[in-house]
C-alpha cells in the first residue's frame, strides 16, 4: 500500500489554493499525491519505447505492457447498446466503452453546481471509470476500488470539471480532464472553448479530445473528457505545407499540415477568433461529402435513422504567445469492403495495430498491444537465424506460419527479410530476451525491427486520412 492520502475535499482545496498562485505547483502537488499513494504505477507502465524517422518526421512507438488490446468492433457494439465493452482496466485513458448516454442524476448536477462532490448522497457505484464517484468508492467485483485516486476541481467553459493523472501514463504527466457530469462526449463550439480554457489555466500542457463517434473515437464515449500533458507530439512539430485563409477570420492563420492524417492547423493570438474559426471548420466539415474520397457526411443505420459520419479530433497548445489548434478530420463510415472502417487500418496492418486510432495515436505516438513484446522478438530471432543459414523468404514465411506467436506477422516479416536480410548482421542475431520480463528497453529489438514497425505505424496513420496524399485527396 502507498502513503495515505488527504480526503478528496482537502485535496481540492489545496489544489485550488496552489493554482491561484502557480499552476505548475498545483499539478506537481496532485501528481506527487498519486505517486506517493501508489496510484500512479510507474512499474506497471513499463513499456518498450523508441522513435524512428518516417516520411512525416519522427514518429514515437511504445509497446505498453499494461494495456490490453481492444477490439474496435466490441467497442462499437458496446457503444450502440449502451453496455460496457468486454474488457476493462484501471487505466482511465483506455477505459471500457460504457455508452449509457442518459441525463445525469439530478443530485449530480446539483452537487457540481454547488461545489460538492458529485457522489454526495449516492448509494450506487460509478457509472463509468471516469466518474468522480470513483473517489473513495469501496469497490465491487465488477468495479474495483481506486483508493489512491484524487481529482482536483477546475472550471472549463463555466462548468465544474475534474483533473486527474492517468495511472498508466503514455507520456510525461499524462492527465485527464473530465466533466463532473456523466454525459456523452461531444465535439462542438463549447468543446473548443473548454479546450482553450484548459491551456489558459495550464499553458505548459497540451490538451485534446478524442472524436465523439465510434471507430474513430476512444474506448469510452459516454463521459465527456479530454487528455493532456507535458509532451510535444510529432504532429505538433509537423510543418504547414499549404497555407489556408479562413474568409472572415483575418486574425486566424494556418493551413494544411504535412501529416499522414488530414489535419488543418489554425493559429491566432486571439482565442475568440480562433474559436470562431474552429466552429466554421466544424460546421463545414460536418456537412461535407466527397464521393471520390469515400467521404459522406451522413448515412442511415439499420433502422433507417440518420447517422453522422464526420467529426474532429481538436488539439490545442500554446506556442510563442499564440494558440495553436490542430483539427484532425475524421470519418467513421464502413462498407462491405471495409467492415472495420473505410478510414481504419486495413486488416493487413492488424498484426501490429487493429485498435481504434484515437487522440494519442493520431498525434504520432503508437500505443501498441503488449502481445508484441512476445511476438516481435520471436519474429526477429527467426529472421536472424534465417539470415545466418541463408534461407529464402518463402522458407521464412513457412516457418513463421508454423508458430502461433509469429504466424500473424508471417507475410510482413517475410517481406522485411526479402528486402533487408543482409542487415541482420552478427550484432543483431543474438536471440532476444522476452520483453515481458525484466528488461523492457527498446534495445531488445534491433534497428531493422524498430524501423519496420514504425513504417507500419505510418501506414496506419495514412489509413486514417480522409484525404489521401494524392491528386484525388488534394481535390477533396
Amino acid at each position: 500500500m502507498g502513503a495515505p492520502l488527504p480526503p478528496p475535499d482537502e485535496v481540492r482545496a489545496a489544489f485550488s489554493r496552489l493554482h491561484a498562485r502557480d499552476g505548475e505547483a498545483a499539478v506537481a502537488y496532485l501528481h506527487a499525491l498519486g505517486t506517493a499513494s501508489g496510484y500512479l504505477k510507474a512499474d506497471a507502465a513499463r513499456a518498450i519505447r523508441w522513435t524512428d524517422e518516417s516520411a512525416y518526421g519522427t514518429l514515437e512507438c511504445t509497446i505498453n505492457l499494461a494495456k490490453p488490446e481492444k477490439d474496435p468492433r466490441a467497442i462499437t457494439a458496446a457503444a450502440s447498446k449502451g453496455t460496457p465493452s468486454p474488457e476493462r482496466m484501471d487505466d482511465p485513458a483506455s477505459m471500457r466503452a460504457n455508452a449509457a448516454a442518459g441525463a445525469p442524476p439530478a443530485h449530480a448536477k446539483a452537487a457540481a453546481s454547488e461545489g460538492r462532490h458529485p457522489a454526495a448522497g449516492r448509494s450506487r457505484g460509478p457509472q463509468c471509470d471516469l466518474c468522480w464517484e470513483n473517489e473513495e468508492f469501496p469497490g465491487t467485483p465488477e468495479h474495483p476500488a481506486k483508493p489512491g485516486l484524487r481529482i482536483a476541481a477546475i472550471e472549463l467553459g463555466g462548468e465544474r470539471w475534474g483533473l486527474q493523472f492517468s495511472p498508466y501514463a503514455y507520456f510525461p504527466e499524462h492527465c485527464i480532464a473530465l466533466s463532473a457530469e456523466h454525459r456523452p462526449m461531444k465535439i462542438d463550439a463549447a468543446c473548443f472553448e473548454r479546450l482553450l480554457d484548459f491551456v489558459d489555466a495550464f499553458p505548459f500542457y497540451f490538451v485534446g479530445s478524442n472524436a465523439d463517434l465510434p471507430i474513430v473515437g476512444g474506448s469510452i464515449l459516454s463521459h465527456d473528457h479530454f487528455q493532456g500533458g507535458r509532451h510535444v507530439f510529432p504532429l505538433m512539430r509537423a510543418p504547414i505545407e499549404r497555407a489556408v485563409a479562413l474568409p472572415g477570420c483575418p486574425q486566424v492563420h494556418g493551413g494544411v499540415v504535412r501529416w499522414p492524417a488530414s489535419v488543418l492547423r489554425l493559429i491566432s493570438h486571439d482565442r475568440n477568433a480562433l474559436a470562431r474559426g474552429a466552429k466554421r471548420v466544424l460546421d463545414a466539415w460536418q456537412g461535407f461529402s466527397f464521393e471520390p474520397c469515400g467521404v459522406r457526411a451522413c448515412g442511415r443505420d439499420a433502422d433507417g435513422a440518420p447517422v453522422r459520419h464526420n467529426t474532429l479530433n481538436p488539439i490545442v497548445h500554446r506556442e510563442n504567445g499564440e494558440y495553436v489548434l490542430d483539427l484532425v478530420l475524421r470519418n467513421n463510415r464502413t462498407d462491405a469492403a471495409h467492415p472495420w472502417g473505410i478510414f481504419h487500418p486495413g486488416e493487413e496492418l492488424h498484426h501490429i495495430k487493429k485498435e481504434n486510432i484515437g487522440l494519442i495515436e493520431i498525434m504520432g505516438l503508437a500505443v501498441l498491444p503488449p502481445r508484441l513484446a512476445r511476438e516481435l522478438p520471436a519474429v526477429q530471432d527467426e529472421l536472424a537465424c534465417a539470415a545466418r543459414e541463408g534461407r529464402t523468404p518463402q522458407e521464412v514465411e513457412a516457418r513463421l506460419l508454423a508458430r502461433e506467436a509469429t504466424a500473424p506477422h508471417a507475410p510482413w516479416a517475410a517481406d522485411v527479410y526479402a528486402r533487408r536480410a543482409g542487415e541482420f548482421d552478427h550484432e543483431t542475431t543474438t536471440p532476444s530476451p522476452c520483453l515481458a520480463g525484466g528488461d523492457v528497453g527498446g534495445g531488445a529489438l534491433c534497428p531493422v525491427m524498430r524501423e519496420e514497425v514504425a513504417l507500419v505505424f505510418a501506414a496506419v496513420l495514412e489509413s486514417t486520412g480522409v484525404f489521401k496524399r494524392d491528386e484525388t485527396g488534394a481535390a477533396g
